[in-house]
């Protein structure tokens, strides 16, 4: 059985730049780990430690993916690796057993 996995991706760096490389590689290696990806433009909001809130356009990013430890893995590994590729200081993920992450620097 496959459940719902999710990553969000702010379309643009918070330092400017347009994060559609980073986006591209996410979907392809969502598509290569579960099979196909789904993504749509939406808005994220967030408040950092000092309150100031953030509106920023992201893109959504579904998979269909099985409960297991590895696509857990799969999953937060491609997080990692978006903090490693871009200036943001977190990435959303949701895990197919139902769990969410804010996985930060």
């Amino acid at each position: 059985m496959l459940h719902q996995a999710s990553i969000i991706i702010p379309l643009h760096d918070n330092d400017g730049s347009d994060n559609a490389p980073v986006i591209e590689r996410t979907i392809r290696s969502l598509i290569g780990a579960f099979g196909g990806a789904t993504a749509w433009n939406a808005e994220g909001f967030w408040m950092n430690a000092e309150q100031r809130l953030y509106v920023e356009p992201v893109k959504v990013i579904v998979a269909a993916a099985p409960k297991t430890v590895e696509a857990r893995s799969t999953l937060r590994g491609l997080a990692e690796r978006l903090l490693d590729d871009t200036d943001q200081e977190a990435v959303f993920v949701s895990y197919p057993d139902g769990e969410t992450e804010i996985v930060g620097r």
